[in-house]
Order: structure tokens, then C-alpha cells, then sequence
């Protein structure tokens, strides 16, 4: 059994016994139990006979709310009141001593003047585990809200908070805001005013792992010089966060030490079809759809909002893309937009859910000006979401990009646009250039437009046939509604007039 179980050190125990003879059965259901209730594997890498890496994350989290001083120790008390939360039974003066020493005796540094330092408090549970006391940590780790994935279980995540329409969406309050705002300054070390990528995996070092290291996230806010994250571009990544996975956004913040109720960090906004009837929308997040043909700018469009230098090198994009910075509007005010590019052959799928557009604060459409062919794809497709809008009843306010404005213009290119817009019924196309660098109106158009969701709503040919239909049909309606009161109203006259006569006669 020994070379067994030294090929896969996930056996966590080989025991013999035998039924027949009663030979340790009892044992071989507690070491069962054990294995379901206290299992090794998430804490502990047999191979390296070291905690693993979310284990060390977890009860570095625990150790930081146990150190309410915040002086990177936990003194006896301190000591205690763990002892207490966690196993309901005090420890002894002579208790804390021996597990001090027992620490400082394998590792100096496990002990200070102030007392247990994290290095301890993870060596602790090491040997805990080494000794093959797991129940120890697994009961510190449950005690604090963790599953057996080392995770926060799902109660303690406020799921009801953010119950939503699909035309609703889910942003942080001013509150977790100012929380963040307060954590950037904490771990911005150098006091660069930016955190760099060893101060971001410090933040995140109490959560599982960093939420931002993949995709949809990854490369998705503006970095500084050196790969950091400017204050905007922080709360840029939370704002993304918080829109496409409330879940997780909580959950993070949970892990990095967020103080109030879970559900106060959070807020769903008011429908879309209210904002249109009131002509304002209250969001401070837009999430802006980026559609346009291959090779008409929509990468470009994204990059230059993330201030990344314009390159000739054209990389088609695959997959969906999310871009999101802070727009700074006259006034002082400041809206977060979240730009998506949708690839053109991604079109198809994403309009295949009815929902698919509810999330969606204004769609641009881009399309390269000098050529002709691109500038009918586009049309093409605002035609095609125009309509889903129209069928779905998620209209969208759109506006029209002319991407590459430093060349030179197709031939029918001022009468297309301006029969287009004017049909439709929205602006004419915005001009930019990244060459030229002058992609900043557009994004303030982009928030303008998506402030007053009631205007710049394109309006196709079925749609407006369809509207005169409703019409027509209310105003028959109508029609027959105020005749039948009238016809209602005389023979109400009729009957009153009948019995006069009748009483007269009488």
C-alpha cells in the first residue's frame, strides 16, 4: 500500500480491517467522516508539506480581523477572544505562554514583543495539520464563513440585494466607494498615486485570488507607465465588476475587509423604460455596446478610451472586449462608461437572447469613412438592432462613428450619412480620428446621449408603419369609445325623458 499511496498523495489514509473479525471497522467510519468533514486536500500540499496557497489567503484574512489593534500581532487578548469565537472556551495564562513558545521555539520570527505575528498564527495551524488535528483549522476557517472550497459560503453573500429587471442594472453606492477610495490609499505603498501590480496582488492577498487576472477584466482599465492602476482606474475595475457580477463584487469585498452590511455596498438602479419616461437617467455606470464591421475601428475606439498609444497592426478581435474608464463631464461631474465590442460575426448570437439589449445604455456604430462597403455594414446593423429594440421593446438611444477621418471620405459618404441619419430619425456621424487624437467628444457624446435614454433612438421603416398602426388602432378605438358614451349618455336622456312623461300622464 506505501509505494500506493506515495504515487497519489491525495489518499489521505490506508487502513486495514476486517468485517469478519471486527478488526478496526470503527476506525475505518471515522477516518470516512474525517475525510468528508475535515478533508486535507484543500488545506494542505502533500508534496511541499506546505498549506496551500487559498488556505494561506483564508486565515490571513482571519488573522487581520482577529488583530483588532491593526499592530500585526495578536497579543493574548487578542489571543482570547479568538480562542473564545472560535471553540467557545477561553485559554489559560499558561495556555498562551506554552503556545508562544512552542512557535518561537521552531521560528523565531512567529513571535514578537507584541505578540503572535502572522508567520506564527500560519505555522501554528501547519503543525496543526502535520499532527493531524485538521478539525482545528477546518473549525477556524467554517467559523469565519468558508465552504470547503476555501471560499465564502453563499449565505453570507446578500443575493436578494441585487434582484433585478433585465433593464436594471447593480452599481456601488457612495459608500463602498468612499471604502475603496479609503483601501487605495492604504495599500498605494510609495504613495505614487497609482497601485502597481505587487500592491493589487497585496490587496487581494485575504480573497481566494485576484478577481482581475482574467478576462472579462484583465487589460480592461486604464494603467499607468509602469502597469499601475490610477485611482479612476481602480474603481473603473469595480465598477465592471459590480456590473457584470454583483456576486463577485461583494465577495471581494468581503475579503478585503468591507465593514458594513454587504447589502449597503451595493444599489440597483431604476428601469430604463422609467428613465425614458422621466427623459433623465440616474445611473453614474453606461454600458455602451460597440458594434461595426472588421477593420472599422471598434479596438481602436476602446484603446484610445484606455489612453493606449494608436498601432498599425490590426488584430481582429475574437472574442467580446471590454474597455471602462471615468468620463469627466462639464460641470465637474464624473459618469464611468463601460465600453463592450461586439465582433461583427458575434452579432448573430448576442441577438438571439430577447434580453440581450436590456442591458445595454446606448449602442454606437462604427464604420471606417473611406470605405463605402464598411459604412453599409453598418448601416446594416443598425437596421438589424434598431429593429430587435423595436420587437423586444429595449430600444436604445444609437449614435453613428466615422472612424479614420484622416483619409479621405468615400465618394457618396455626406448624402449616405445624412439620408440615413435623417430617415432614422438620429445625429448625423460623429467624425474622430485616432491619429488625430480626438477621440474625447465622442465619449462625452457617448454619456450625453445615455443620460437622455428618450432621444436618439432610431426608428426603422417596419417600426414606424408599426407606430402608425397604434395610432390608427387607439384613435379608432377611441372613436368607439367616446360614441358609445354618447349613445350611453341618450338613452340615459331617453329613459329620464320616458318617465317624466309617464308621471305627467299620470
Amino acid at each position: 500500500m506505501m509505494p500506493i499511496m506515495q504515487q497519489f498523495r491525495e489518499i489521505e489514509t490506508c487502513i486495514e480491517c476486517s468485517a469478519l473479525k471486527q478488526i478496526q471497522v470503527p476506525e475505518v467510519f471515522y477516518y470516512a467522516q474525517k475525510a468528508v468533514l475535515h478533508p486535507t486536500g484543500p488545506l494542505f500540499d502533500q508534496e511541499s508539506q506546505a498549506l496551500k496557497p487559498r488556505c494561506v489567503r483564508a486565515l490571513k484574512r482571519i488573522f487581520i480581523l482577529c488583530d483588532h489593534d491593526r499592530d500585526g500581532a495578536l497579543s493574548d487578548a487578542e489571543l482570547n477572544d479568538f480562542q473564545v469565537k472560535c471553540f467557545n472556551s477561553p485559554l489559560q495564562p499558561s495556555e498562551i505562554v506554552g503556545v508562544k513558545r512552542v512557535v518561537q521555539e521552531k521560528l523565531r520570527e512567529g513571535v514578537n514583543e507584541r505578540g503572535l505575528t502572522l508567520a506564527g498564527f500560519l505555522f501554528l495551524h501547519a503543525l496543526f495539520i502535520e499532527k493531524g488535528r485538521l478539525e482545528t483549522t477546518w473549525t477556524v476557517l467554517r467559523k469565519f464563513g468558508y465552504n470547503n472550497d476555501i471560499k465564502l459560503a453563499d449565505e453570507l453573500i446578500p443575493y436578494s440585494a441585487f434582484k433585478r429587471a433585465p433593464d436594471q442594472s447593480v452599481e456601488l453606492t457612495n459608500e463602498a466607494i468612499d471604502f475603496l477610495k479609503g483601501i487605495f490609499e492604504l495599500f498605494d505603498a510609495d504613495d505614487d498615486n497609482s497601485l502597481r501590480p505587487i500592491e493589487v496582488e497585496d490587496l487581494f492577498s485575504t480573497a481566494p485570488e485576484c478577481p482581475w487576472d482574467e478576462a472579462p477584466y484583465k487589460d480592461a482599465a486604464e494603467k499607468t507607465a509602469l502597469g499601475g492602476l490610477s485611482l479612476d482606474g481602480f474603481l473603473s475595475e469595480w465598477a465592471l465588476m459590480t456590473l457584470l457580477d454583483p456576486a463577485r463584487s461583494v465577495e471581494n469585498l468581503i475579503y478585503i475587509g468591507y465593514p458594513g452590511d454587504p447589502s449597503s455596498a451595493i444599489r440597483v438602479t431604476r428601469k430604463r423604460r422609467i428613465d425614458r419616461k422621466k427623459q433623465q437617467a440616474e445611473r453614474n455606470v453606461f454600458q455602451c455596446f460597440v458594434f461595426g464591421p472588421k477593420k472599422a475601428g471598434k479596438s481602436v475606439l476602446l484603446n484610445s478610451f484606455l489612453g493606449r498609444p494608436f498601432s498599425d497592426n490590426y488584430t481582429p478581435t475574437t472574442d467580446e472586449r471590454y474597455a471602462v474608464n471615468v468620463v469627466d463631464q462639464p460641470g465637474g461631474t464624473k459618469k464611468t462608461v463601460v465600453l463592450r465590442e461586439i465582433p461583427e460575426e458575434a452579432v448573430a448570437k448576442l441577438l438571439s437572447n430577447k434580453d440581450s439589449l436590456a442591458a445595454c445604455d446606448i449602442a454606437v456604430f462604427v464604420h471606417d469613412s473611406s470605405d463605402e462597403s464598411s459604412w453599409k455594414r453598418a448601416t446594416e446593423l443598425l437596421v438589424e438592432v434598431a429593429s430587435y429594440g423595436e420587437d423586444t421593446g429595449f430600444e436604445v438611444p444609437c449614435l453613428i462613428v466615422a472612424a479614420k477621418d484622416d483619409l479621405d471620405s468615400f465618394a457618396m459618404a455626406i448624402q449616405d450619412s445624412t439620408r440615413v441619419s435623417q430617415d432614422m430619425g438620429i445625429e448625423a456621424p460623429i467624425p474622430v480620428s485616432s491619429k488625430l487624437g480626438d477621440f474625447n467628444i465622442i465619449f462625452r457624446r457617448i454619456v450625453q446621449a445615455a443620460e437622455h435614454p428618450h432621444l436618439s433612438i432610431p426608428e426603422t421603416e417596419a417600426g414606424r408603419t408599426r407606430k402608425q398602426y397604434h395610432r390608427l388602432i387607439n384613435r379608432s378605438l377611441m372613436i368607439v369609445s367616446v360614441g358609445a358614451a354618447v349613445t350611453i349618455v341618450g338613452l340615459a336622456a331617453y329613459r329620464v325623458y320616458l318617465a317624466r312623461k309617464n308621471s305627467s300622464s299620470s
